[in-house]
């Protein structure tokens, strides 16, 4: 799945700025995307809600970008006396559509025991 920000953008954009403040504003609507499965951390992880902080976006070729960011999760397990929160930094290349900017987020879901047989 391939996360899209649906904004009134045209290919030839360069202004990382403006591009900056759009995916800001939308950035609750591609969280989830960005951060992943976190099972593959454990089944008690969680996102932390509005953590998410873009750092830089960087233009790489004509309508490409790569975007730099952090967000938070969090593992608690009152069973293991766990309660912890962890700042994950990740980076993501987002292309410039008309109308819309497309990220290249790899599908990371956790196999099923089905899948592994």
């Amino acid at each position: 799945m391939q996360p899209v920000i649906h904004c009134e953008i045209a290919p030839g954009e360069s202004n990382s700025e403006k591009l900056l403040a759009i995916i800001q504003r939308n950035i609750p609507k591609i969280a989830e995307a960005l951060a992943g499965d976190l099972q593959w951390y454990s089944q008690n992880a969680q996102l932390v809600p509005d953590s998410f902080k873009i750092i830089s976006v960087e233009n790489i070729a004509a309508d490409c970008f790569k975007m730099h960011y952090l967000f938070e999760w969090n593992l608690f397990s009152p069973c293991q006396d766990l309660n912890e929160t962890v700042t994950r930094k990740e980076q993501v290349n987002f292309h410039i559509l008309p109308g819309a900017l497309r990220f290249d987020v790899i599908d990371n879901l956790r196999p099923s025991p089905a899948d592994e047989l």
